[in-house]
């Protein structure tokens, strides 16, 4: 994707975009105190505390049961972890106050008391979320004398009941399980520990009658307790048990989200999107609350496995297949396309049950032969005309292989609904997604209303026995509009952005870059001549207008095919080519990349520039800047200046001020952690901590690295912090919205036309400078208007945005034609033999550093 494309800030855009916001805001709405929307972008955290250190070195659903513990050792491990005492000062009153309409639905406590089950195995299995649930189901229906009232299993470890049950000491049941032809043994014993597990076969369960205290929970919500405690904690996490049992009888499950087909969208190619709501209890000040939202997420289409595969490859689901998936006319590639987006899938079949595919074949049902047991040789085709009394319509279909030696026509297969799609969205699929999702907030709020009937608040067994009801009309709350912060441009011009945006005109930038050279590479055969002229007139009559010097009218140009590997030797071929023109090596290249498939070209343009040869990069997309109005040449232009080094903007001395004191310098820092994207499960999590290096905290440098696989806590983060400083001011993406965070607000810094715009909620873990909230607020709302590539505001802090950019970018820094690079099937023939330790070592081991040039600059922009 090009530059251009992943962070153009004019120009309105639906949906939530790529990390700017959905739009832009008047000011934010903080809520007095807890709950967030559900659809923050990240849990972000402000930190306040000293350090010192040195200059760092640049870097290069199922369930799995632990072993079982021996009963008489102390545990204590199934409560929550230890949360961050940080006492909330006061309250906010900077800002105007607005009454606003939030998605949360107040919650009355359970009555009486909660018991709380833990249950351990003797063995270490691995088996879903979904057999457990089901046994435990099983258990209490089976046993519905003694399991007198509704357990809510959280299909981990934890069982929760508004009773203790009678069982004594010690009881033991055993479990017919009717969809399974298991039989499980349950063995119940009370004792004084927690350590909790299932397992398959035999099924050891301790019980430890935990009494919750509810009281405790109650004093926090109302704000008599200074703090929350274990209790508390295990409240929340007890009613969020509750509130699921019911729905997730009915519903498909995604994590924390509910999904049934009553609203979906076709995405097109075999998939679609299904509309469902996610929910979570959260404590607030002098409420417990419900938080409900909408989100979408991406099913396979159910149906027959044929058509299925008919609309991957872009046709109709009721043409001819034989011309597309006929055993002579399945190419390799299309067949290795096809089975990366089947693999996995779960089929129904004729008298086999429920299978899930493991491989295409390479021919034909007709011509696959296996031995009979008659020890005749016989046909796929054959043996289901004899199994079934009926010929093959399609004989000369391939097959899916569902076990080592079951290999199924296409047409005897049906794909099962509710099936997850885990590969990554095609752009044509995003553009689709973004559409549906959009929703303005009437709609949306509406929506969300309706799903109080879908989770099932109303007619909840479990709810009902813990005496818990839901308040079916959303909550109104006051929140306060934050004063908007100026802007200071070049020659001590200033600006107040209006609805989160301000413009460009009659200004120059703040600090303009200079830039020594510039040359441009076209890949695009179709970028006629006069698109090309309109492209070198647009970037130097623009970059004049904001102050930047060094752009020429006529930089050299080379045109190149978008083929082959050595991109690289093209970003050196343009260099000597404008070293011979203009007498010395430019450190700009501009690159035109074509509107369609110019992923891999892009992959290896930021490799070659960022790793390699240490020169700043900047993609369009050929009918972007074809076409490119002012307006886009602007946001161009912003991204190349701060990428070579130049200030865009600022914020004026007195907006944050404990900020901007140069005579107590101050760096704001922000870390993130992103994990591989659906289909590439095998791939790394990557790390990444940006700080500020100058006063104005418009200029930031990172470290990166990788980590392991679907770790969110950095590892070793102390070794990526080596600045010297003052105090820091921290933003941290990624940390659990369970847990209870006293002093914390929801901002909402950003405006959106077309949808509902999103918050975010950002805890204090540590203040050591004894700040007030609105110091930290107005410090919060300000730093999300330094987004160096627009003009428009950001949903999060600039510092925390930029190590989204930095951990999206840390994927190109291998070598593309490596192992661990772009060519899939070389990254799987390397792989084939390694275990997952080893493949993380190879991982580590080929993270390429930035060249040093690079690493000085905000090459990620």
């Amino acid at each position: 994707m090009a530059d251009q494309e992943r962070g153009r800030g004019r120009r309105r855009r639906r949906g939530r975009g790529r990390g700017r916001g959905n739009g832009e805001a008047s000011g934010p709405a903080i809520s007095r105190g807890g709950a967030p929307q559900s659809g923050t972008p990240s849990l972000s955290t402000a930190e306040v505390g000293d350090s010192s250190a040195a200059e760092p070195a640049q870097e290069q659903g199922q369930l799995r049961t632990p072993a079982a513990r021996p009963e008489s050792s102390p545990i204590g491990a199934s409560g929550p972890a230890d949360t961050i005492e940080t006492k909330r000062p006061g309250y906010g009153t900077l800002g105007t106050p607005v009454r606003i309409v939030v998605n949360c639905f107040k919650m009355d406590l359970p009555v009486g008391m909660i018991h709380h089950y833990d249950g351990v195995l003797p063995e270490d299995k691995v088996f879903p979320k979904k057999v457990t649930m089901d046994i435990v189901r099983q258990m209490q229906d089976q046993n519905h004398t003694i399991f007198t009232k509704c357990g809510c299993f959280d299909g981990r470890k934890n069982l929760y009941s508004p009773v203790r049950y009678p069982l004594g000491d010690v009881a033991q049941f055993r479990v017919n399980d009717p969809i399974r032809p298991n039989r499980w043994q349950v063995r119940i014993k009370w004792v004084a520990i927690i350590n909790p597990v299932y397992a398959l076969g035999q099924f050891l369960v301790i019980i430890h009658s935990y009494l919750a205290s509810l009281r405790s929970a109650a004093r926090y919500i109302e704000g008599r307790k200074a703090s929350h405690d274990k209790s508390s904690q295990m409240t929340v996490t007890a009613c969020n048990v509750a509130i699921r049992m019911q729905p997730i009888r009915d519903l498909a499950i995604i994590k924390k989200h509910f999904f049934n087909r009553a609203d979906y969208g076709d995405l097109g190619r075999g998939v679609e999107l299904w509309r469902g709501y996610f929910q979570s209890v959260r404590p607030m000040i002098e409420n417990m609350v419900v938080n409900v939202d909408i989100g979408s997420i991406a099913f396979y289409r159910h149906g027959p496995l044929i058509g299925l595969c008919m609309e991957y490859l872009g046709q109709s689901p009721d043409a001819n297949p034989l011309p597309f998936l006929g055993g002579n006319y399945v190419d390799a590639r299309t067949r290795r396309e096809l089975l990366k987006f089947i693999r996995g899938l779960m089929v129904r079949t004729t008298g086999s049950g429920i299978r899930s595919i493991k491989d295409i074949s390479e021919k034909g049902a007709d011509t696959i032969t296996f031995i009979s047991d008659a020890g005749i040789a016989t046909s796929i085709s054959t043996y289901f005309t004899q199994m079934t009394g009926h010929a093959l319509n399609y004989p000369t279909l391939i097959c899916v292989q569902l076990s080592k030696t079951a290999w199924v026509p296409l047409e005897h297969c049906e794909v099962i609904q509710g099936q997850f799609y885990r590969k990554t969205l095609t752009p044509d699929q995003t553009k689709h997604m973004i559409e549906f999702s959009t929703l303005r907030p009437d709609v949306r709020l509406q929506s969300i209303r309706n799903g109080l009937q879908v989770l099932g608040y109303s007619n909840s067994p479990c709810l009902q026995e813990f005496g818990v009801k839901v308040d079916p009309n959303p909550m109104t709350i006051t929140g306060r509009i934050l004063p908007t912060p100026t802007l200071l441009y070049g020659k001590n011009a200033t600006i107040q952005p209006l609805n989160g945006e301000w413009s460009m005109r009659d200004k120059t930038l703040y600090k303009p870059a200079i830039i020594q050279g510039c040359a441009i590479i076209i890949y695009d055969g179709r970028f006629r001549p006069e698109a090309e002229l309109h492209l070198k007139q647009s970037l130097f009559n623009v970059s004049r207008l904001l102050g930047i010097q060094g752009i020429p009218s006529d930089p050299p140009i080379l045109r190149k095919n978008a083929t082959g590997s050595a991109y690289w030797n093209h970003l050196k071929e343009v260099a000597i080519m404008h070293k011979k023109v203009k007498g010395t090596m430019p450190n700009l290249i501009i690159v035109v990349l074509p509107d369609f498939g110019s992923e891999d070209i892009y992959v290896r343009i930021k490799n070659a520039g960022d790793i390699k040869i240490g020169v700043a990069t900047q993609c369009l997309k050929a009918g972007k800047c074809a076409q490119g109005t002012e307006e886009y040449y602007v946001n161009v232009c912003l991204k190349i200046n701060a990428k070579l080094g130049g200030t865009n903007f600022v914020l004026k001395p007195n907006a944050i001020p404990f900020l901007t004191d140069l005579t107590v310098p101050s760096i704001v820092m922000g870390a993130g952690v992103t994990h591989p994207g659906p289909g590439n499960s095998d791939r790394p999590s990557y790390a990444t901590v940006v700080g500020s290096v100058d006063s104005n905290h418009s200029k930031y440098i990172t470290v990166s690295r990788v980590q392991g696989r679907r770790i969110e806590m950095i590892e070793k983060m102390a070794d990526m912090i080596a600045w010297s400083m003052t105090f820091i001011c921290k933003a941290m993406q990624g940390l659990s919205l369970a847990r209870l965070f006293e002093a914390c607000l929801v901002l909402t810094s950003v405006f959106s036309a077309d949808g509902t715009c999103r918050s975010a909620h950002y805890s204090v873990l540590v203040d050591q400078n004894n700040f007030m909230p609105d110091d930290i607020q107005r410090m919060t709302f300000s730093l999300c208007h330094l987004n160096a590539r627009s003009t428009r505001s950001t949903s999060i802090v600039a510092a925390v945005l930029y190590a989204k950019l930095v951990c999206g970018r840390a994927k190109h820094r291998y070598d593309p034609d490596g192992a661990s690079g772009i060519n899939e099937d070389l990254e799987s023939q390397a792989f084939t033999d390694l275990n997952t330790d080893q493949i993380e070592a190879m991982r580590r081991h080929s993270f390429q550093p930035l060249h040093p040039t690079t690493a000085q600059r905000m090459y990620f922009l």
